[in-house]
């Protein structure tokens, strides 16, 4: 997820969630998609999933979001009509397929940047429904997998949803269940955020450390 739009739309979520004690790992921690004898436990059960209601319908969606996945792989010099573009989707999208893009997201055996761009719409949607899919994917425990990058794309991956959510009940129920440090720190931060106890966000917090970062390494 080197590419321009793909950075500021996705990629940098992950770049910001690395400063300081992720920093090292930015590089090996970029999503790809895991090889079959790289899975020691299934990230989702089937059960979890709820079918879409129109299958045909379903089938445009998901290959929707897979092209818009694909797109991002290429160089373009508009990258913001490219956000656009993600937006509007996320405006359109229906309940019926809020599944889809929870499934997606849940995937292990996706792309890394199919599974993002589906946590990044649930977070642009205004849905009930998709605020309910990323308070699962968050609390969603991490699979064991045999190399630590992997396992890191896991918790950025929830560490997205985590800040996506907006009600602060949501969030503490994530923290109630979480054992994770790094899923912990984002679940505390987001919800201080959300009560207002901070004035920047998360995000605008890493963005910062991570600037300061950067600008020792380069004296």
């Amino acid at each position: 997820m080197k590419q321009l739009q793909a950075l500021i739309i996705v990629a940098l979520v992950v770049a910001i969630f690395f400063a300081g004690k992720y920093l090292s790992e930015i590089e090996s921690a970029l999503p790809e998609a895991v090889p079959a004898n790289q899975i020691a436990v299934v990230g989702v059960p089937s059960s979890q999933v709820t079918p879409a209601s129109n299958p045909a319908h379903a089938k445009d969606f998901s290959d929707l979001i897979r092209k818009e996945a694909e797109s991002m792989s290429h160089l373009t010099d508009r990258p913001d009509e490219v956000q656009k573009r993600l937006k509007d989707l996320a405006a359109q999208v229906r309940e019926e397929q809020v599944p889809i893009l929870k499934e997606k997201a849940l995937n292990i055996q996706l792309g890394g940047d199919e599974r993002f761009l589906s946590v990044y719409i649930l977070g642009e949607s205004s849905l009930a429904k998709a605020q309910e899919s990323l308070e699962l994917i968050a609390s969603t425990p991490i699979p064991k997998l045999k190399e630590s990058r992997l396992t890191t794309q896991e918790e950025v991956l929830r560490g997205q949803a985590i800040e996506s959510l907006r009600e602060p009940e949501s969030l503490k129920r994530v923290l109630s269940s979480a054992d994770n440090k790094f899923l912990v720190d984002r679940a505390q931060r987001t919800l201080s955020f959300r009560e207002g106890k901070v004035s920047a966000s998360p995000e605008q917090q890493d963005q910062e450390a991570l600037k300061k970062v950067l600008e020792k390494s380069t004296q």
